[in-house]
């Protein structure tokens, strides 16, 4: 999704080499003549406008008027713009601090584009990376943004760029992939100084690793330029520690050897970062720590380079609250309705409750005595912890499922998420279900630190603020 100025403000920079962003009336004339129903829309249906511009730009008959096509094109480079200045935005907020840049320095290799309307006939320059990108995007095997994403990413001079500054944007999986087992003993002698024996289990991990997965990834016909090296799965690693085993007899579990070809991934990126910048060695791009999502969705696993990991992890985590908080929201405000309906005091004395609860940690007894009540059960009956909790986890569910989705479409094309849209709400099932279940062993242990527990945080947060 996304707003209608974006096909008619274009983001260029000036002489000086600052962002700005020019409106270009032709553009914005033409758009709101062919597509007046999404103009007044917050949000408006990226893929269905672009596939009609793109058929604008394409068609050859004689009934199509040139200038309808170019400024159908110029739109979609306006669109294309944007794209690109979120990247380099994004690229800038995940390594700029830690390795010396800002956006502002990645704008002259991929911003190139004037946002004049001219066609290739009149045009005595090159054509502009922004147009490199429409020329080259099929919109059968990706989505404009996507395709724009991927192909700022493998810009030569920008590469270049941030490799002097000690960024390598490639995943483990294609580092490994392209690496000849004895490249890595001259690696670990010269570079490391590692002992023979670590050289020689590293050298066996990566020839398993050739073995098995490029192995069936070039049988499967996968290794044509273009596609993305996945991660492997749980039988190409069953497999490969099975090979390990038979080859050396050591006996290295799948987990372990997914592990150790993190870690051989990341000593290949540093010596490939010092050698191709000319610079001493660089803390390499770990993202071992996040792991937990991309190990469950597929659609992760497919992010080509290891920045596009830490960005959806980084706006899953972010949605993950939100959905959490909208959740807690609806629920309570629900059970609140249904209580006030019944003109007693209960409202007040769920509300209570479920504060002394949730932000102080009291036990049900301590609880009946502040709200009013007899007995302990008498808590238990009122505030109905399972089913308010199950009420929450559904609409979680429900809500998080739709958000994720609406991120992806950044990290896959349409055609595979729909293939994999149950896997994501397994994922996600599976994600959900570890809040839940730390907070149900919560109930059994001391209440003295509630606050440590997400689910009683957000809960207390919605309670402030009600």
């Amino acid at each position: 999704m996304g707003t209608a100025s974006k096909y008619w403000k274009q983001i260029k920079i000036n002489s000086s080499g600052s962002r700005q962003i020019l409106e270009i009336t032709e553009a914005k004339q033409f758009f709101t003549l062919n597509f007046p129903e999404y103009v007044i829309d917050s949000e408006i249906s990226d893929i269905n406008i672009q596939r009609q511009l793109l058929a604008w730009v394409q068609d050859n008959s004689d009934t199509n008027l040139e200038r309808d096509s170019l400024l159908a094109e110029r739109c979609l480079l306006c669109f294309i713009s944007w794209q690109i200045d979120r990247v380099c935005q994004q690229l800038a907020t995940n390594f700029g601090k830690n390795y010396g840049f800002t956006s502002q320095n990645l704008f002259p290799y991929v911003l190139t584009d004037d946002g004049r309307i001219s066609s290739q006939k009149n045009q005595t320059s090159s054509c502009s990376f922004a147009q490199e990108i429409l020329q080259s995007f099929n919109p059968n095997q990706s989505n404009l943004a996507s395709w724009t994403t991927r192909k700022v990413k493998q810009h030569p001079e920008l590469n270049s760029f941030l490799l002097e500054c000690g960024v390598y944007l490639i995943s483990d999986w294609a580092i490994l992939n392209d690496t000849p087992p004895k490249q890595i003993e001259k690696i670990f002698s010269l570079f490391y100084n590692f002992t023979a024996f670590e050289t020689r289990e590293s050298i066996d991990i990566l020839s398993s690793y050739h073995a098995i997965y490029r192995a069936q990834r070039r049988q499967k016909s996968l290794s044509r330029a273009g596609r993305k090296c996945l991660p492997p799965t749980t039988e190409q690693l069953e497999q490969i520690s099975q090979l390990i085993e038979t080859k050396t007899g050591k006996n290295i579990s799948p987990k372990q050897v997914f592990t150790k070809l993190q870690d051989l991934a990341s000593q290949v990126r540093e010596y490939r970062i010092s050698v191709r910048s000319g610079s001493l060695p660089t803390i390499p791009l770990d993202t071992s720590n996040q792991k937990s999502l991309d190990n469950q969705i597929s659609l992760v696993q497919e992010a080509d380079t290891i920045d596009e990991q830490n960005e959806f992890l980084s706006n899953y985590r972010k949605q993950f609250l939100l959905s959490l908080d909208d959740a807690i929201a609806k629920v309570t405000d629900t059970w609140l309705q249904l209580l006030k309906r019944r003109k007693n005091q209960k409202l007040e004395q769920f509300l209570q409750a479920l504060y002394l609860y949730h932000c102080q940690g009291k036990s049900m007894t301590e609880i009946a005595q502040n709200v009013g009540l007899k007995a302990q059960y008498q808590v238990t009956r009122l505030l109905k912890l399972k089913s308010f909790r199950a009420d929450i986890r559904q609409e979680l569910l429900i809500s998080l499922r739709g958000r994720i989705l609406d991120i992806a479409q950044d990290y896959a094309d349409p055609q595979h998420l729909k293939t994999i849209d149950n896997k994501i709400e397994i994922a996600l099932d599976e994600q959900i279900n570890r809040v839940f279940q730390e907070v149900e062993s919560d109930s059994y242990k001391s209440q003295s630190s509630p606050q440590e527990n997400l689910f009683a945080q957000r809960v207390c947060h919605h309670l402030d603020r009600i």
